[in-house]
């Protein structure tokens, strides 16, 4: 039995959540209703393969993926943004002629997601949809289409929608997950989260400095910053995330761990290994 698969049949009590890191940004998640939400799954090894995204190997995966791109098996896939390693043609067209799933994702993508003969269900901020028994609310992301300097990241609005998203998915009542996509930290985003309490947080910990972006590489939260989010959030678990698959965006768990039990001790945390479901009690 594939992974993917694995996760559907995993039963998860009342109360709880299922959580199984794909790499990258990527997770699947399930509370006890069964509904199977995947959020930016990359899956593929495009980056490293198309001349698009850089020079041969820099966007090299570090390890394999879990399971093929065929093998996704969700009921609802939420997509955070446009970026390749996020938004992926190459594992969602591959999933989609297997299972047909609706896409959540910002209104610029629409064309391309219905491209792939999906069903589009557009995201907006402070808009909550419930979709297969799961109530899915975007919230804004600090992020940038490119690198163009130190004041790129910003909370983006193009023709009245967020161009980046996060979401806190409701998978029960009382049992929230936060996935952030990529962000830095921003007021809006801190409003948007009032009252939402996500009990998990997915955080993109792998920061940004000048190395990488002179490279045209557009950063993360530091891992501090995401240890302050998770706190402001009324989070019980953060969990890492964008700090494993590519080494020249990386981020070591080491430096998680130790800024987490040194500067944050009240913060429960966990690592997952890739393709190994886990269930928390939130």
């Amino acid at each position: 039995m594939n992974v993917s698969a694995g996760f559907r049949d995993l039963a998860v009590p009342p109360g709880m959540v299922a959580v199984c890191a794909l790499g990258q940004a990527g997770f699947l998640i399930k509370g006890a209703g069964g509904t199977v939400v995947a959020v930016d799954p990359y899956l593929s090894d495009r980056l490293a393969r198309d001349s698009e995204f850089g020079p041969p190997g820099r966007w090299a995966r570090r390890f394999p993926p879990p399971f093929a791109p065929e093998d996704l098996d969700a009921d609802v896939v939420l997509v955070t943004h446009e970026h390749a390693d996020h938004f992926d043609p190459a594992t969602l067209g591959p999933a989609l002629a297997r299972r047909p799933f609706t896409v959540v994702a910002p209104p610029v993508l629409r064309d391309e997601v219905e491209a792939l003969g999906a069903r589009f269900a557009p995201a907006y901020a402070g808009c909550p949809q419930e979709l297969d028994g799961v109530l899915v609310h975007p919230v804004p992301a600090a992020h940038s289409p490119e690198y163009t300097g130190p004041d790129c990241y910003d909370v983006m609005v193009q023709d009245g929608a967020h161009r980046f998203l996060g979401y806190v998915v409701e998978v029960d009542p009382g049992v929230t997950v936060y996935h952030a996509g990529d962000t830095v930290p921003h007021p809006e985003i801190d409003r948007a989260l009032e009252g939402l309490r996500p009990r998990v947080a997915l955080l993109p910990v792998n920061g940004r400095d000048r190395i990488r972006e002179e490279m045209g590489i557009v950063g993360n939260l530091t891992v501090r910053e995401a240890a302050h989010l998770a706190a402001r959030a009324d989070a019980r678990w953060l969990v890492p995330s964008h700090h494993d698959l590519f080494a020249v965006n990386a981020e070591s768990v080491t430096t998680f761990v130790d800024t987490l039990d040194r500067r944050f001790p009240d913060q429960e945390y966990l690592v997952p290994k890739v393709g190994r479901p886990v269930v928390l009690g939130v």
